[in-house]
């Protein structure tokens, strides 16, 4: 017979193995209390994360509002994280709606936004938004323009993963 037992604790880990083999024989694994004591120090952080990944990343909370993003993401919005960091993504993005009374999340145009809509449907529900089509109309040195992507949202925990794909530029805002 072969027990399973936790290393850390002794835990008794599940029913024995080999019950028709003789003598008592003892395996050692780790039960899920000890697990994370186990596992502390390892895997990485979530900046050297977010940075692994090949697309700009943002990490928005349920109301779009900027809780961290990758190197590629503050490099798109021409941002750092101080100036990212807290803010809603319309702000972040330069949105010319987010500058109208009410500001960003309160407009009409808001009502019809991917990014705000994807990101409420993916923290309310779980469920991802893969490869949307998404505008927005933005301020820009040269003026108005519309901005053209795709993105994805993902829930991880209590946050949401929104990643820009397919970035198409210097569309002249339609008036």
């Amino acid at each position: 017979m072969m027990r399973q037992v936790c290393y850390v604790c002794g835990f008794e880990l599940g029913e024995p193995l080999e019950p028709n083999v003789p003598g008592v024989h003892t395996t050692h694994g780790v039960c899920r209390k000890c697990l994370d004591g186990c596992m502390a120090g390892s895997g990485q952080g979530m900046d050297e994360f977010l940075d692994s990944l090949l697309a700009p990343v943002i990490v928005v909370d349920g109301d779009v509002r900027v809780l961290t993003a990758n190197t590629l993401a503050q490099k798109l919005v021409s941002k750092n994280m101080q100036e990212m960091g807290g803010k809603l993504a319309g702000e972040v993005f330069e949105c010319t709606h987010s500058h109208q009374p009410g500001g960003c999340g309160h407009t009409l145009h808001c009502r019809s936004c991917m990014i705000r809509n994807s990101v409420a449907k993916t923290f309310q529900t779980g469920k991802p938004c893969i490869r949307m089509p998404a505008c927005q109309d933005l301020d820009t040195f040269e003026g108005p323009r519309t901005v053209r992507f795709l993105i994805t949202t993902e829930k991880v925990g209590g946050a949401v993963l929104l990643r820009i794909d397919d970035l198409q530029t210097n569309i002249p805002a339609v008036a």
